[in-house]
């Protein structure tokens, strides 16, 4: 295989992200990962947690966070005296020294079946943006949740999508009133590998890399999409705009892809990984929008910072960083300099060649897959 690479101007980094776990034995301080993060100019870190050591360390750098409740800690934030006091102890006691920008409430919780998490997320988002309104806040940290690609009925073409119908009236008119009034993003964890891993056989490595230069045109629309995560944010809008909310603005809480897997994980190698990631900051710094959305720019927070050595699940769950835990990079992900990046050519895919008129099949008839999530929670999602 040739390997064969053109520079391109990179543009804005303020809307790439990344993902800080830490569901390992062996990283670094977080006083090292200021640095690392400061010397690839990355200025949002979204975390799944309020961890004191890190949040402490991120003082005065100018890097604004995303901080999580796991969806075991929902439960006790369903009324508004304990909303407050979580808010006291996880978020004003760092502030305005460390910049917290958005609360993220539990993860994919709306992707199972489980109805009184769904319930106590949504109640757990209210009181928490009550308590920042009384505070005079509402208007500086947001208050979302993410969600797997799962909450959607119909994904294909992404002008037709649409939520489950069990979700639509008791949660998410709710949840998107909610987001509405608050400003705040609909997040989605979008994996365009876990579409390539179901099913190497009819979904377009190419497309899924953002290598695709012909492009998949939405009949529909006659929008053309020349990359699978874009048709997977423009689902959403469209699943959202079917309801009522067109002013609501999707941000892709996690996406990225696996430099090494399990033999029976199609496509999870090194240097997919590296055309992914570097396509995917060459996307987002480009300040562009999606095909439907062309004016609202696409923001989107890596997974992950670290290769992460305590994950369960298969081999790929700890080998989505961007760094190895000593700080070395895993491969050249783009962001050495600021002003270049590399676009990958279609050439440089590996693995076997995936013809657009295959693809064209997979466009035509979608396909649902269960996928196994990054939390470990076995997940319907599309692929378009």
């Amino acid at each position: 295989m040739d390997l064969h690479c053109q520079k391109a101007v990179l543009g804005d980094t303020a809307n790439v992200g990344i993902n800080y776990g830490m569901v390992a034995d062996n990283l670094p301080p977080p006083t090292e990962v200021v640095e690392l993060l400061k010397s690839i100019s990355i200025s949002k870190v979204k975390i799944y947690s309020t961890n004191r050591k890190v949040l402490r360390a991120f003082r005065n750098t100018g890097i604004s966070f995303t901080v999580g409740i796991g969806n075991e800690d929902v439960a006790s934030l369903i009324s508004l005296e304990s909303a407050m006091r979580w808010l006291h102890d996880n978020v004003l006691l760092y502030l305005p020294d460390t910049q917290i920008s958005a609360i993220a409430v539990g993860n994919e919780a709306f992707s199972g079946n489980d109805t009184i998490l769904m319930s106590n997320v949504l109640k757990a988002m209210q009181n928490i943006y009550v308590c920042l309104s009384n505070l005079g806040l509402s208007g500086k940290i947001h208050v979302s949740t993410p969600h797997s690609l799962a909450v959607l009925q119909n994904s294909y073409p992404p002008s037709a999508g649409s939520f489950l119908p069990e979700l639509v009236q008791p949660f998410m008119k709710p949840l998107l009133s909610l987001l509405s009034i608050s400003g705040s993003p609909f997040m989605i964890n979008a994996y365009p590998f876990f579409a390539y891993k179901a099913s190497p056989s009819t979904v377009n490595l190419e497309y899924a890399l953002f290598l695709n230069r012909e492009g998949m045109q939405d009949r529909s629309t006659g929008l053309l999409y020349y990359g699978m995560l874009d048709a997977q944010v423009d689902a959403i809008y469209s699943a959202m705009a079917g309801l009522g909310f067109n002013n609501v603005k999707v941000i892709v809480s996690e996406t990225g892809w696996p430099s090494r897997g399990d033999a029976d994980e199609a496509g999870a190698n090194l240097k997919n990984a590296q055309i992914y990631n570097s396509n995917l900051i060459r996307r987002v710094a480009s300040m562009k929008g999606t095909p439907l959305k062309p004016n609202v720019s696409l923001e989107a927070y890596v997974f992950a910072l670290f290769n992460e050595n305590m994950k369960p699940g298969p081999a790929s769950e700890r080998h989505y960083g961007l760094f190895m835990p000593d700080g070395m990079k895993s491969y050249d992900f783009g962001l050495d300099n600021p002003m270049s990046s590399t676009l990958y050519a279609a050439n440089d895919v590996s693995a076997s060649s995936n013809s657009l008129a295959r693809y064209a099949a997979f466009w035509i008839t979608p396909a649902l897959y269960l996928l196994s999530s990054l939390s470990g929670n076995l997940i319907a999602a599309s692929a378009f």
